[in-house]
């Protein structure tokens, strides 16, 4: 009943935000590998671009957020998501367009929107934090977050059923070239819902200062992290090429499995939550990553649908019990005026090692393991789960 009369409630406009938002990260962005191969490039060219743009969004972001000082938070979200709406209608362009260049302008299209996604998360997170009072902060934002995950599952159906139109000889370009279109308009109405939001004219500025200190901080704990990170990008990016292409999945079984890593960070959300008092978050934080790290070794041992899912599975709840470990252990404690340099902070060393880990995939995979993607697993399970245990002590600070 509470949870009613919040979805109905003066913020009913935040939480609809939140399912459009999260049904796009669920209808485009969990498709952008399967959109590479469709454009004619290998496995390992889509686990590229997975995590390549992501550099060029981050470094472009940050000399953003440390020189602009005019542009008020609520109009820099608004103008970041007018950016990120742009790049999927480049993709719709490119879904009718085939070209030689395709890894490039996917390059390009990619970078944009994560560089709108990258924009929008630090200020959008110190905007919110000054429009929902201190005592509603938590009930807000663990409903958001139940919502969230409920439009990434219903995105991933939607995509994962649209695409499989494509056994009744409907063209897969006009299937993309749907899907883009349809978060493209739902892009635009998020728009329209952040103009009910309460204005902030605060404008967006990344406080070195604060940067650094944090940073110094944690120096330890940040060490480890990356070294972890690292290792987990190892293989991570290559998954969904590598169902593709290389196990032959269907768009309809792709979306089973995919929708299985969701399901799993559902049901464990949901049993934290009612029982997470019971443990340390840095505890639920560090068993989290120890059940999900080595789970790549079983990817070549699958023999079906139902045994990718459920690693997927198994995945989503390891991940989902490292993501609530992490918030309870540092971003629920800041200082909503750090909430900036503390998102920001996160977010460039987690972009950083991403690239750094995909590139190190790449090595191995071409050079070292005779191009197998089963071998990449295996050798990068194991060094995921010898990473982990880094993180045992290092205990994060974000006064």
């Amino acid at each position: 009943m509470n949870e009613l009369r919040s979805l109905t409630g003066p913020l009913w406009f935040s939480y609809v935000e939140a399912v459009l938002t999260s049904l796009v990260v669920g209808f485009a962005e969990n498709y952008f590998a399967a959109f590479s191969l469709q454009q004619g490039l290998t496995a390992l060219e889509s686990g590229l671009l997975i995590s390549l743009p992501l550099i060029v969004a981050a470094v472009i972001q940050f000399f953003m957020q440390t020189k602009i000082k005019i542009i008020g938070l609520s109009h820099f979200v608004k103008r970041a998501l007018f950016i990120q709406s742009l790049s999927l209608l480049g993709l719709c362009f490119l879904s009718l367009v085939k070209s030689e260049y395709a890894f490039y302008f996917l390059f390009f299209f990619y970078a944009i929107y994560w560089l709108g996604h990258f924009s929008i998360q630090p200020a959008w997170n110190r905007w919110i934090s000054d429009i929902i009072p201190l005592e509603q902060g938590q009930n807000y934002f663990s409903l958001r977050t139940r919502l969230s995950q409920i439009g990434i599952i219903l995105g991933l159906f939607g995509g994962g059923f649209l695409l499989h139109l494509n056994v009744w000889s409907v063209s897969v370009d006009y299937l993309f070239l749907i899907l883009f279109l349809s978060c493209f308009l739902l892009k635009v109405i998020i728009i329209q819902l952040f103009n009910r939001h309460p204005e902030q004219n605060e404008p967006l500025h990344l406080n070195i200062h604060h940067f650094k200190k944090l940073f110094l901080q944690n120096v330890q704990f940040f060490k480890k992290y990356a070294i972890f990170n690292t290792s987990l990008f190892l293989s991570a990016p290559f998954v969904a090429g590598y169902l593709l292409s290389v196990r032959k999945v269907s768009y309809l079984d792709f979306m089973y499995i995919m929708a299985a890593l969701f399901v799993g960070k559902v049901a464990m959300t949901y049993a934290l939550s009612q029982f997470k008092k019971q443990f340390e978050p840095h505890q639920i934080m560090l068993w989290g990553g120890i059940v999900a790290a080595p789970l790549p070794v079983l990817w070549p041992y699958c023999r079906g649908i139902f045994d990718l899912c459920a690693v997927h599975f198994l995945s989503g709840l390891g991940w989902a019990a490292w993501e609530v470990g992490m918030s309870l252990n540092f971003f629920k404690k800041i200082d909503h005026t750090k909430k900036i340099e503390v998102v920001s902070l996160y977010n460039y060393i987690g972009v950083t090692t991403q690239v750094l880990g995909t590139v190190l995939g790449a090595i191995l995979f071409n050079h070292f393991l005779k191009m197998s993607f089963d071998q990449l697993f295996i050798v990068a399970g194991i060094i995921r789960l010898i990473a982990v245990f880094g993180l045992r002590k290092p205990r994060l600070s974000a006064n």
